[in-house]
């Protein structure tokens, strides 16, 4: 009899919720491209205590993102996912990946719409300035003379990623402006961020994100 007694006051104790317990950790998952990659999710959820979900794959366009974003994004249940597309899209001199201006905007919007179905808050990343001299001993000027220069090609992305954050009422993160004051984060190929650098995108991010896993 004193057996079964323990045996039922055991398993009472263990459905009860030990004191104290801990909250899951909010859950936000960093979607873009080899910018992403290089590692800033790492610090951003050492920074804020979060579970941050590496979702950068080197070379994608937004495009590219989309297809997979069921699987890296969607299937992760994220509270906040960071879309940070657009240095790739701008690739004129590479039509496989290029995607052109409106359609990357259409690509933002879908993303938006996916996280917004699933209840997850977003984030959107402007295009980070570019080191022309140091782009262009790797790519070929021709397409991007034909297209008005890098420089205005890429001030379209990014204004196409700040009109989706403002007509949507998104946190915002204009890295275009932002890191044009610290020069120190660019690596020597003009487009990659250094180990400063990551580390900048990593705070520049934060400040956007820390609000919604705060509530």
């Amino acid at each position: 009899m004193k057996t079964r007694i323990f045996k039922v006051l055991l398993i009472a104790l263990m459905m009860v919720p030990a004191v104290g317990a801990a909250e899951p950790a909010a859950r936000v998952v960093c979607f873009g491209d080899s910018i992403t990659k290089r590692g800033y999710p790492d610090l951003l959820g050492a920074k804020l205590g979060v579970e941050a979900v590496m979702a950068g794959v080197a070379g994608n366009s937004s495009s590219q993102g989309l297809r997979r974003m069921k699987k890296d994004v969607l299937d992760k249940e994220p509270d906040v996912v960071v879309v940070f597309f657009g240095t790739n899209d701008g690739r004129v001199d590479e039509p496989r990946v290029h995607v052109p201006v409106e359609q990357y905007e259409k690509n933002l919007n879908q993303m938006v719409d996916e996280c917004e179905k699933i209840g997850a808050k977003v984030v959107v990343c402007t295009l980070p300035p570019v080191n022309e001299a140091a782009y262009f001993k790797r790519h070929e000027t021709k397409e991007y003379d034909a297209a008005g220069g890098l420089s205005k090609l890429w001030s379209e992305y990014r204004e196409a990623a700040l009109k989706v954050a403002a007509r949507r009422k998104l946190p915002l993160v204009d890295l275009n402006r932002e890191l044009a004051k610290h020069p120190e984060w660019l690596s020597p190929d003009g487009v990659h961020p250094s180990a400063a650098g990551t580390r900048i995108i990593a705070d520049l991010i934060s400040r956007e994100v820390a609000p919604l896993v705060d509530k």
